[in-house]
């Protein structure tokens, strides 16, 4: 399962039409619904209830929105993690000094420190 086809299935979930899904993930409508078509497969089990005039989840439908919504808000949390730790702003720094550094530089590098990295 990719988080591609989470994405293309909260979408329709959200707007329970398939041809605005599409509009909204700038896709075709007929590939969407191949995609959910095969995300139902993989899962073994039906999420949507399709008519010619509607769309609806299913119970199990439901279920699965919430919990793919969940994957999605951490993977956004993860990536914007991983920007902080590559920009410096998240981590951790480990300090080893002598007695005499206390008094002396080690005030001096901290404050620089905190300065430049909030």
């Amino acid at each position: 399962m990719e988080l591609r086809h989470l994405r293309y299935f909260i979408v329709v979930a959200e707007e329970l039409h398939f041809s605005r899904a599409a509009e909204i993930l700038h896709m075709a409508q007929p590939p969407l619904s191949q995609q959910i078509q095969n995300l139902e497969s993989e899962l073994g089990i039906p999420l949507l209830i399709r008519t010619k005039r509607s769309v609806q989840l299913t119970p199990a439908g439901k279920a699965f929105l919430v919990e793919a919504k969940k994957v999605i808000a951490q993977t956004e949390r993860a990536i914007e993690t991983a920007h902080q730790a590559y920009n410096g702003l998240l981590g951790q720094l480990d300090i080893g000094f002598v007695g005499t550094a206390m008094a002396e530089i080690l005030p001096t590098i901290l404050k620089a420190f905190r300065e430049r990295y909030p």
